[in-house]
């Protein structure tokens, strides 16, 4: 290499480096910001949380509908139950 190379490599190489430093320094604040921002957390990390509770709620609804439909089968237990007895009930043995 001669020197003439060398004197255009090295301000090149210089720039390229400084640069680099430059965009690694901004990722790394940008970074620190946004794990700021959320508290602490990455967004890799906020995202899994979303999605555990969209699950979770789910599931809750499943138990409410579950909830609702014995709570109306109960309710029809209880209406049977509490309907007076008949003729016909006591001769079948006050099964219906």
């Amino acid at each position: 290499m001669g020197a003439d190379v060398v004197e255009i490599l090295a301000p090149v190489l210089a720039f390229v480096s400084i640069g680099g430093i430059i965009l690694i320094g901004m990722k790394l604040r940008y970074t620190h910001k946004e794990r700021t921002a959320l508290g602490g957390t990455s967004q890799k990390e906020v995202e899994q949380l979303t999605e555990t509770v969209k699950a979770l709620r789910g599931e809750v609804q499943v138990l409410r509908d579950d909830f609702l439909e014995l709570n109306d089968r109960v309710e029809f237990a209880e209406r049977l139950l509490e309907r007076p007895k008949t003729d016909s009930d006591v001769r079948r043995g006050g099964q219906n």
